[in-house]
């Protein structure tokens, strides 16, 4: 691609790696749609659009954005022969036209509302005993000892992964979320230093092969569980819809957005909740408004900052030309910060009328597949921690620190308190 970068608009003092717009990005958005809703940031040589109606065209348009714009920091020689060479080229996020139909349809049924349902007693199971390993206590890192674990529990329950190797899938997540990076022609890789990139990816090689082997076992024995309907899964013309291949890049992204994704939207709304005590002491008066917070809190934080794309074609938005071959950041939290369609919308408000018209699970072809277990696990672990725990709230005044990623928003400690129950 050859451009002028000179000539393009920019928006000033904008870090995406920065602690300050990780940990709220709503006044750098805010600053972004009245002065450059469309920019061009040359340390990653990205375009980023942040308007909800421009966001929404550019999702819906695949032939022009296409998908495979994600790439990842190379790992080192000696681990490169472990990772195959089609490392991301099978995840969702980065297919295109037929291959995702086929991805997307193969699994699609097991995430219907009435499909999750049968979930929510084992959702219930899983919350209270983690409960029960720190109600006592009075104070726990919430993130830790129940966000994190709970959503991970849950859906390496559904796909039938076995849980003594949780605390490595969690690794897992993070180092792969920690290694993508844009992809694009004169595209710049994140910064990361060598020896976390060595780490990294020393995991990452550890569950390639860990997978490999459970993905093979499932083609042999299948049971009823999703991986085992990923792999017996068939096409329009009656062939197999995925490869064992496919389907062991596809549990390694269903569990790293399985439970990442779901952790945070819990941990923000625990945080709002006590940012608002008139709208907190209205959801523990009446439970039946936590689907209300729920969406409030996804539009207001959303779970992934945004999705990447790459032009096929010459494009406009808003009188601003993008040239063929761009890689481009597509905010979704830019679309739920935008006032033409939120009012005052850096308020957190739970009885905002529009709410679920978020962009929080993405738009288009490549909206969160998952977004009803999302809904579910946090609708049910509000619950049980509300009323096994009813005075629970964030620490005041605790500064949280975030993992510098582009694709997801990512806590790593939020520290809780309340009254211990009084044992007889």
């Amino acid at each position: 691609m050859s451009t002028n970068a000179a000539s393009f608009p920019v928006l000033e003092g904008f870090d995406p790696f920065g602690q300050d717009f990780l940990s709220d990005p709503a006044a750098t958005i805010k600053r972004a749609h009245e002065t450059a809703p469309v920019f061009y940031y040359e340390p990653l040589r990205m375009w980023v659009i942040t308007k909800y109606d421009d966001i929404c065209r550019a999702a819906r348009d695949a032939e022009t954005f296409s998908s495979d714009a994600t790439g990842f920091v190379p790992p080192p020689d000696d681990i490169k022969p472990k990772i195959p060479d089609t490392f991301l080229a099978d995840h969702f996020i980065s297919q295109d036209g037929p291959e995702h139909t086929r991805s997307r349809t193969a699994i699609a049924r097991q995430f219907l509302p009435r499909e999750l349902q049968k979930q929510e007693e084992n959702i219930r199971r899983i919350a209270n005993t983690l409960i029960d390993a720190f109600i006592d206590k009075g104070r726990c890192d919430l993130m830790q000892e129940f966000c994190y674990p709970l959503s991970l529990n849950v859906i390496i329950g559904l796909i039938g992964m076995p849980p003594e190797r949780a605390e490595d899938y969690r690794l897992w997540t993070e180092d792969l979320f920690s290694v993508l990076t844009p992809k694009a022609k004169d595209a710049v890789s994140k910064p990361m230093g060598e020896d976390e990139r060595r780490e990294r990816w020393t995991r990452l090689a550890e569950g390639q092969g860990f997978l490999e082997n459970f993905v093979a076992e499932r083609a042999r024995c299948p049971v009823g569980d999703l991986a085992s309907v990923m792999l017996q899964a068939k096409d329009q013309a009656g062939s197999l819809a995925m490869t064992q291949h496919g389907v062991v890049r596809k549990l390694h992204e269903l569990i790293a957005a399985g439970n990442d994704t779901t952790a945070n939207l819990m941990a923000h709304m625990l945080v709002y909740m006590g940012e608002h005590p008139e709208q907190d002491a209205q959801i523990r008066a009446d439970k039946a408004l936590l689907p209300k917070a729920i969406e409030e809190t996804l539009r207001r934080r959303g779970t992934s900052p945004g999705l990447f794309r790459v032009t096929t074609r010459d494009v406009e938005f808003g009188g601003v030309s993008i040239p063929q071959g761009s890689l481009v950041w597509l905010l979704f939290i830019g679309g739920g910060l935008d006032e033409s369609h939120f009012p005052n919308a850096q308020a957190w408000d739970i009885h905002r009328p529009n709410s679920d018209k978020h962009l929080a699970f993405g738009h288009g072809r490549h909206s969160c597949l998952g977004n009803p277990l999302a809904r579910l696990e946090a609708r049910v672990a509000f619950e049980e921690l509300l009323r096994r725990i009813p005075d629970i709230r964030a620490v005041p005044g605790q500064k949280l620190d975030y993992l510098p990623t582009l694709t997801v928003t990512t806590i790593n400690h939020l520290m809780a308190e309340w009254t211990p129950p009084v044992r007889a």
